[in-house]
């Protein structure tokens, strides 16, 4: 199949050469995905979704057309071709636009990618799996008035790349994601909590754990308080850090951003702008990685790319495009989600080196603060400012959590908040976009009630 999808998007690029394209690229995404949603403890619905298109770019001198089809039907592709073609010649050029990568010499090896349970997964093993989430999530919380939520997805897919430079890559991967959320109601006072995890592989994933630990963070939230504001540490376990520093950090290091003077970081290579405790890498070989690949969304290697050392920027993550506009090297982090829109610029497995301790330890430590279990809220790109309510949190006094928070906001400037960071701890785990342990921020400004 792979081998097929090479195939037709070598035929629609050599289509884009003889039609005037100087330099041509067709992008081929497959993908099934299989879902179940669960609410009020039973099985509210399930579907399947399959997809499958072209993506095709054409560059005639600088100007750069786009278009694509949700079908790999031959005449269509074609289509596809002469629309982008059309679309090219129409633009405007761009004096950016130097050209599409090269093929490299060779590709690395990323294990862990795909697999075989998860595209195979049965409708019948899929509901079982949510069940024994759900059956987990009841247990804690019979007593009470309650309603969980509960969602599991799988997908499968795969893609293929070639340039008219010379570039002609494929992938098959897979991925599985279970979340619960949890609503509790006792004596007038409403709480909720939500937990999930995500994996390349089935048995990276726990549906007890996920709706149990669900639960169990909904009761510890019962009884939530303001307190009295001020300036205070902040722990932050990875759900949050995950939401901060890997959108609110992770984005503020995308190159076209930077090159846009849409970012708080600007002219910083070289420069200590974090704490010596932060040590962040982009890492797109990760075995089993969320994040991981062997080559990005316009075929070049992917790699690891060293961010920030003992808080010193060492790299911005650039595309094909913005690494040329530096004359520097790319860092292979364009990314599309499918074949239908053209490349931007994403972290793959952005990672915080752990140092030592768990959450326990961390909170151990602070004699006044807060503890931050997750939050929606990011900073504003452009200058930095992050005004973040706890959707989830605790007043730590003497080292020991007392009490969960209600109406609690943290207020920090990114460049402040990384600069702050006092300990990063050791119990990693992996989000949706980032694998981090706990981090402590010094001091930030807490306002509540």
């Amino acid at each position: 199949m792979a081998q097929r999808f090479v195939e037709l998007a070598e035929k629609a690029v050599k289509a884009a050469e003889r039609l005037g394209a100087n330099q041509a690229e067709a992008y081929i995404g497959t993908s099934r995905s299989f879902g179940i949603d669960v609410e009020n403890g039973s099985i509210k619905s399930a579907s399947e979704r399959r997809d499958a298109g072209c993506g095709v770019r054409c560059v005639v001198g600088k100007s750069i057309g786009f278009a694509y089809v949700t079908t790999l039907n031959d005449d269509d592709i074609d289509e596809a071709v002469r629309k982008s073609i059309a679309l090219a010649k129409a633009s405007i050029q761009d004096p950016d636009f130097v050209s599409l990568p090269s093929p490299e010499a060779s590709y690395p090896i990323v294990r862990g990618l795909f697999d075989k349970a998860v595209e195979g997964l049965s409708p019948d093993d899929a509901a079982e799996m949510i069940v024994r989430c759900v059956d987990a999530a009841k247990e804690p919380i019979t007593k009470r008035r309650n309603s969980i939520q509960a969602e599991l997805s799988v997908s499968s897919g795969t893609k293929a790349i070639v340039n008219s430079l010379g570039v002609s890559q494929s992938a098959k991967t897979t991925s599985a994601l279970i979340d619960s959320y949890i609503t509790i109601k006792e004596n007038g006072d409403q709480t909720s909590s939500s937990e999930y995890q995500v994996s390349r592989e089935l048995k990276g994933i726990d549906p007890e754990w996920v709706g149990r630990t669900a639960s169990e963070n909904a009761l510890r939230n019962l009884g939530s308080k303001t307190i009295e504001g001020g300036e205070m540490p902040v722990v932050m376990t990875p759900l949050a850090v995950a939401t901060v520093i890997g959108s609110g950090f992770a984005g503020a290091i995308n190159a076209e951003e930077v090159q846009y003077g849409r970012s708080y970081i600007s002219d910083a290579i070289g420069s200590q702008i974090a704490s010596e405790r932060l040590h962040i890498v982009d890492d797109g070989l990760l075995k089993g990685g969320v994040g991981s690949r062997v080559f990005d969304a316009e075929g070049a290697r992917s790699q690891r790319t060293e961010v920030l050392k003992e808080g010193v920027l060492r790299s911005l993550l650039h595309s094909s495009y913005t690494a040329n506009k530096d004359k520097v090297s790319n860092t292979g982090n364009a990314y599309r989600p499918s074949y239908a829109g053209t490349p931007m610029i994403a972290t793959s497995n952005f990672m915080i080196m752990p140092d030592r301790g768990t959450l326990d330890n961390l909170v151990s430590e602070v004699k006044k603060g807060v503890l931050c279990m997750n939050t929606g809220d990011r900073p504003n790109m452009t200058t930095g400012d992050l005004s973040a309510m706890l959707m989830e949190g605790f007043y730590i006094e003497n080292g020991e959590l007392r009490h969960g928070l209600k109406s609690t906001l943290i207020g920090i400037n990114m460049r402040d908040l990384l600069k702050r960071v006092s300990r990063v701890g050791a119990d990693t785990r992996a989000t949706a976009s980032m694998v981090t342990p706990s981090i402590v921020i010094e001091s930030a400004k807490i306002t509540s009630g």
